[in-house]
């Protein structure tokens, strides 16, 4: 524990030591001018109280000081070599430190407990990703001061990790793409770049909390990944599962199978106990009904049939699971602000919802289809500006050249069965005649004309379309295949989001507009022509990508990664589908 008293105990040397007590600090060279009297506040400290002088009221030190860095020199600091390649002294950021310093009078920064306690969860949550290397180092070292009372190099190293850890924070900000690609972020050689007007004074629980991540409940988060670190491991591996095990079946290493299920949460102590003392494990009974709610905590099909995608997520570490709820709360902290008093929309890829918040509570969710692995649906914010009602489809160029055409190839039909007419082109709208095309002779890639579908119940775009400016032709709209809602993995589409409550969210956009001269939903519908509404009041959209958490209810959400972002893969990255731009207007 930090030790206030520790520095107030000490009698003089050559360092004013009696930091908390006198109104000079054990931060600067000793100066033999003798101290006036002064009025505290009192604060409680392990063994007694003790006095410290708000900041607003401590004299300065009785003469020009400089740091003293004796107690931080003679101690091993070797994680700042790792975190800023250019270093030439035991801390990154000595100048800003120093600056810090003579701005608090040359007191303690890190006195408080709880400010303490609130930095090093907050240092926590990044060391955990293992994305900054020489970050949990650091957080030992620290621990280790603090454990050893020696309060002042304690100190003077959490200052110089705050700044390291808001310069990874700027880092991120303008470099988000790095929370998708799996690896650790190279930037102790710019470690310093991104540190500018970040300061350490004054340092309040306020300042800290206002860092922490938006939109989730970080402390719950941490307990369970702070629970998951300590596990010990358990033995199940993929190999272990030879095939799809149905009810009734015996399952393989049945015994660790129920103790990770138990572990996990989703079987009670009683059947653990029970079940611990029987010869073999059946996929019967608790044991069946506690894999339904493994698999409905994972997003996955709740039928308690043990299968590849089940014990994909069986089998994974304890401490990987740590890992992805550090790494998802990392990807939280870097999502785009909203303006207060305005609903927003979340679309969360791999768990298959739109969600819309307003003023912190969901309003609205509808289950959603998104881009497939080879079509991923871009990582973006942006703004709901247009809804268009009927819409006609413009076939995008992927599914001109790879459904369309060979389609229409095959069957020259294909276009009046699905309503399609032949544009030629975007600029030049005039309709050409498909018998005047010699299909046989076509290649997809060099085809100069485009393709349209018309208005109606069989659009791909459904009945209604919501745009919002991007750079990659994404955004969210109806679907005539009402089917494939009915499937747990929903990662089916070219890349645009098509979602089942579309009616509804039509009408709340309408709502929302709170205007007498827009039509009812309804009333569009039914005139069957394309209408365009210019939306006066925008509403925010963010596409994001999160397969770990902690629910409302304390329980650990986990969901499949179904692009690969969570975990290094062979398959190379495309940085274009996540940038997390901003197209906010």
């Amino acid at each position: 524990m930090f030790n206030p008293q520790r520095v107030g105990t000490q009698r003089f040397s050559k360092l004013l030591a009696f930091s908390l007590i006198l109104p000079g600090s054990a931060f600067a060279v000793e100066s033999t001018t003798p101290v006036a009297p002064h009025s505290y506040v009192q604060i409680t400290g392990p063994e007694e109280s003790v006095a410290i002088p708000p900041v607003s009221d401590r004299e300065a030190p009785v003469s020009t000081g400089t740091v003293d860095w004796s107690s931080l020199n003679n101690q091993s600091v070797l994680s700042t070599r790792t975190l800023c390649a250019d270093a030439v002294s035991k801390v990154c950021f000595k100048p800003q430190i120093e600056q810090a310093y003579a701005e608090n009078k040359f007191y303690p920064i890190w006195h408080d407990k709880a400010l303490r306690d609130e930095f090093e969860l907050q240092l926590k949550a990044v060391a955990d990703t293992k994305m900054l290397p020489g970050l949990a180092q650091r957080i030992s070292e620290m621990e280790r001061l603090e454990n050893e009372h020696n309060d002042q190099a304690y100190d003077l190293l959490a200052t110089d990790t705050y700044y390291v850890y808001r310069a990874f924070q700027n880092y991120i900000a303008t470099h988000r793409n790095v929370l998708f690609l799996s690896k650790p972020v190279r930037m102790s050689k710019v470690m310093t770049d991104y540190a500018s007007g970040v300061d350490a004074y004054p340092m309040t629980l306020a300042k800290l909390e206002t860092l922490r991540p938006g939109y989730i409940a970080f402390k719950p988060t941490m307990d369970a990944v702070a629970k998951y670190q300590n596990l010990p491991a358990h033995t199940l591996k993929a190999s272990d599962f030879t095939r799809v095990y149905r009810k009734g079946d015996t399952l393989p290493h049945g015994h660790e199978l129920v103790k990770v299920l138990y572990t996990l949460g989703d079987m009670d102590q009683a059947h653990y106990d029970h079940l611990s003392h029987q010869a073999k494990i059946t996929n019967t009974g608790a044991v069946f009904e506690s894999l339904k709610t493994f698999q409905k905590r994972h997003g996955l099909s709740s039928d308690g049939i043990v299968g590849p995608a089940t014990v994909q997520q069986l089998v994974m570490p304890y401490n990987e699971i740590a890992r992805r709820l550090a790494l998802n709360t990392l990807r939280v902290a870097s999502l785009n602000k909203h303006a207060e008093g305005r609903p927003h929309i979340w679309v969360n890829i791999p768990n298959y919802k739109l969600e819309v918040y307003d003023k912190g509570n969901v309003v609205f969710e509808s289950k959603v289809i998104v881009g497939r692995d080879t079509r991923p649906t871009n990582l973006f914010s942006s703004s709901i500006t247009t809804m268009v009602v009927n819409p006609y489809w413009n076939v995008p160029i992927t599914i001109k050249q790879h459904d369309v055409i060979p389609k229409v190839k095959r069957n020259i039909g294909y276009l009046k069965q699905h309503n399609m007419q032949i544009l030629n082109s975007w600029r030049d709208r005039t309709v050409i005649n498909p018998t005047s095309i010699n299909w046989s002779a076509v290649n997809p890639k060099t085809f100069p004309h485009e393709f349209q579908q018309g208005p109606g119940p069989h659009n791909s775009l459904g009945r209604v379309k919501f745009l919002m400016p991007n750079d990659y032709a994404i955004f969210l709209h109806d679907t005539p295949a009402r089917g494939l809602f009915s499937k747990t993995k929903r990662d089916l589409s070219s890349g645009c989001v098509r979602v089942e409550r579309a009616y509804d969210l039509a009408n709340y956009v309408i709502d929302y507009q709170n205007r007498g001269n827009i039509p009812t939903f309804k009333k569009m519908l039914d005139a069957e022509k394309q209408k365009t509404i210019s939306l006066s009041k925008r509403i925010d959209v963010d596409f994001v990508y999160l397969t770990a958490w902690v629910d409302h209810d304390g329980m650990v959400q986990m969901r499949e990664d179904i692009y690969g972002y969570d975990s290094p893969s062979p398959k190379p990255i495309k940085n274009k589908f996540i940038t997390m731009k901003d197209f906010k207007h």
